[in-house]
């Protein structure tokens, strides 16, 4: 399992830029801004083992912390560094699984992947990301009729269930979860789009941070993804909130039954759109229509557990 990366990327480095990956430190590649390296020292004073890398848009520091592991000398310990702000994006720690937080074990040990045919992986990772949350990484596996399936379970500290990860690479570095500087936090996000709104609370969704707000009158839900990207908003409004016209387009599509009173609104960086649930065909439908009354997107009836996702993945 993923267990090996650090050694690995270790290997390559000294393949590829043995100046940068000497036993006392020295030698960091002239490509590392001083000032990303005088940051990662004020961060790690203590670290060992360091050696650089660059991967897409960052430098990587890979380090050993002897408060992480007990023994070893391995770099157990991942910082990445913007290389065009300068700035600590993440880093990514290898722990033992029983030095996980008590939350996050006893929410592991209710799901199925804590019981045969399950195995699970004798460390964890912990992902440390600027100004967000802490995300703690499990690694398990199983092997069926000769078939092997990895599964990476993404867990906040209070043991909430974040994302389900099947057949992540094996030398997975996480690096989608590193926050991108976003132009905004979520909560300036917010209160800029839906001016005088009040947050009334927190959650993950499917990978989804949503957050949810008060606001003109309205329960309304925010999600952002792991980059603090704006994903999308939703809130239930009723059938008079409607383009004119779009009760009898639907009719003459074949949709019946319509849910007069239960129809999100969908706010999202393409637009603005009303998502309807009705029956056609003795079947179950969800029924998305733009402004204009138009049907831009329809999901057929095993709709309730995927639409959501399925939208913004296609949209963003």
């Amino acid at each position: 399992m993923k267990k090996f990366k650090f050694f690995l990327m270790a290997a390559l480095c000294s393949i590829f830029a043995l100046s940068s990956c000497s036993d006392d430190d020295a030698g960091t590649p002239p490509s590392v801004s001083e000032e990303i390296v005088r940051t990662f020292y004020e961060m790690y004073p203590n670290a060992t083992g360091v050696t650089w890398s660059t991967v897409e848009d960052y430098d990587v520091a890979r380090f050993y912390d002897a408060g992480t592991r007990s023994a070893g000398s391995a770099p157990n310990c991942a910082a990445w560094f913007s290389r065009i702000s300068k700035r600590w994006g993440m880093t990514d720690r290898e722990i033992p699984f029983g030095s996980l937080p008590a939350a996050v074990i006893q929410a592991f040990n209710d799901t199925v992947y804590s019981r045969a045919p399950w195995t699970v992986d004798d460390e964890a990772n912990v992902l440390e990301r600027a100004g967000s949350e802490t995300f703690y990484v499990i690694e398990v596996d199983k092997n069926e009729n000769g078939v092997e399936t990895d599964v990476d379970l993404y867990y906040t500290e209070t043991g909430r269930l974040v994302q389900v990860l099947t057949d992540a690479p094996e030398n997975d570095d996480h690096i989608d979860c590193i926050p991108e500087e976003q132009p905004m936090t979520p909560a300036e996000f917010i209160a800029d789009r839906y001016p005088g709104s009040r947050i009334t609370g927190r959650d993950w969704d499917d990978g989804f941070l949503e957050i949810e707000i008060y606001h003109e009158g309205r329960e309304k839900e925010v999600y952002f993804n792991f980059h603090n990207e704006w994903a999308g908003s939703k809130w239930e409004v009723g059938r008079r909130s409607l383009p004119d016209g779009t009760w009898s387009l639907l009719w003459s599509s074949g949709y019946r039954d319509m849910d007069d009173d239960d129809i999100d609104v969908i706010d999202s960086r393409r637009g603005t759109f009303y998502a309807i649930e009705a029956e056609r065909y003795d079947s179950d439908w969800l029924v998305i229509v733009d402004q204009d009354g138009n049907i831009v997107k329809e999901f057929p009836e095993d709709w309730e557990d995927s639409w959501w996702g399925d939208l913004w993945d296609e949209w963003t």
